[in-house]
């Protein structure tokens, strides 16, 4: 594992020093005019597949030709916002199928090939048997589940009607960054490429359309795992800026051998992915201006800290309204103390609506319409 090493070393050190400024430099974009022009030969691509677990998609494509450049060809599009509220453009359409973790069935999505932020419709979720848990679940019988976007950064984000309460977004973030995703996808694959390079693995029949990469990589918890990519042997003719453009499969940069290659099949010990199609459609968006936030971030300091703030203060407005109640009891007796008791009371009945005021407004903002 020397050279897994090496490789993860250098491109870790590069990506710490960027992001000091704030920012990592994308290691897959080098500006050439003249790769401009293999942006009129784009193939058309879609994979035959019955949904079978064993069974391999089959590439459908155009006549091939010199596209090494498209590994260094920047995408057409811009990123799309990393926030919740704003315009989301998104310029590919994928479907694949699952067999992971109990579940099966194929999903369907739009994605931005410039940071693979992704979009799934409603009715592709609802008509899904993935999501058979979520439509089914009592706390949302009430919502009308309209479109889920998967932003940069990994959050998830449901956008949902509730009968009552209207258009809400339900959103569960990571606390990573565009970078931090980047970065952790990269190195991931690395380590999958240089462990099958160092296994000398990836050996296909040749009259197979796929070719299999077995190696392994460490998950968040520090475990070795085992997974093989299966990849079409002609190039992807597709520019795009991340490592991986799709969830498991789709478009993948290999850094190691320079070349931007079609990810047909994910096998994982917990079940296998595969590619559907994989389609270029007119730049397509949609603005999310309208939807309430709910934001369930008390896993992230950012949450903690939010809660602590909250905490604070209702204990600050229970101290003051204890001080006002002691000195009412120190004001003159009988007539003579009516003004003092009058003052104090008001001051004590404005704490008290601000704190229902306040348990209103974190109800709205903070848990979910379940009435």
């Amino acid at each position: 594992m020397k050279t897994a090493a090496k490789i993860a070393i250098g491109i870790a050190t590069v990506s710490a020093a960027a992001m000091v400024m704030g920012v990592i430099p994308n290691p897959f974009v080098d500006l050439n005019e003249e790769a401009a022009n293999h942006r009129l030969h784009e193939m058309k691509v879609s994979w035959n597949h019955d949904g079978k677990f064993e069974t391999l998609p089959i590439i459908e494509q155009g006549v091939p030709f010199d596209d090494a450049k498209y590994f260094e060809m920047p995408a057409n599009i811009n990123e799309n916002p990393t926030e919740t509220t704003g315009v989301f453009n998104f310029d590919y359409e994928i479907e694949q199928f699952f067999d992971v973790g109990g579940y099966s069935g194929n999903l369907r999505y739009k994605v931005n090939s410039n940071d693979n932020s992704m979009y799934i419709a409603g009715t592709d979720i609802t008509e899904s048997p993935l999501f058979t848990s979520l439509r089914s679940h009592p706390m949302l019988q009430k919502y009308r589940i309209e479109f889920f976007i998967r932003n940069s950064k990994g959050d998830w984000m449901l956008f949902a009607n509730h009968s009552e309460e209207g258009k809400l977004c339900i959103k569960a973030p990571t606390g990573l960054s565009f970078s931090d995703m980047i970065v952790d996808t990269h190195l991931k694959n690395l380590e999958i490429l240089n462990s099958a390079k160092e296994n000398s693995t990836s050996i296909a029949d040749n009259n197979s359309p796929l070719e299999p990469y077995r190696g392994t990589f460490t998950n968040d918890r520090g475990q070795q795992k085992a997974v093989t990519f299966w990849f079409a042997k002609e190039e992807a003719q597709i520019p795009t800026n991340v490592p991986l453009m799709g969830f498991g499969v789709g478009i993948f940069k290999n850094v190691l051998e320079k070349r931007q290659q079609f990810l047909a099949i994910t096998e994982m010990e917990e079940g296998v992915i595969k590619l559907i199609s994989l389609d270029k459609i007119d730049t397509w968006g949609i603005n999310t201006k309208d939807y309430r936030i709910i934001s369930f971030d008390y896993h992230l300091p950012s949450g903690q800290e939010r809660v602590d703030n909250i905490v604070t203060w209702f204990k600050h407005q229970q101290e003051e309204m204890a001080r006002l109640r002691a000195e009412r009891k120190n004001c003159p007796p009988h007539q003579a103390g009516s003004e003092c008791r009058r003052i104090l009371e008001r001051q004590i009945k404005e704490i008290q609506q601000e704190i229902e005021s306040k348990a209103q407004e974190l109800n709205r903002n903070m848990t979910l319409p379940i009435r």
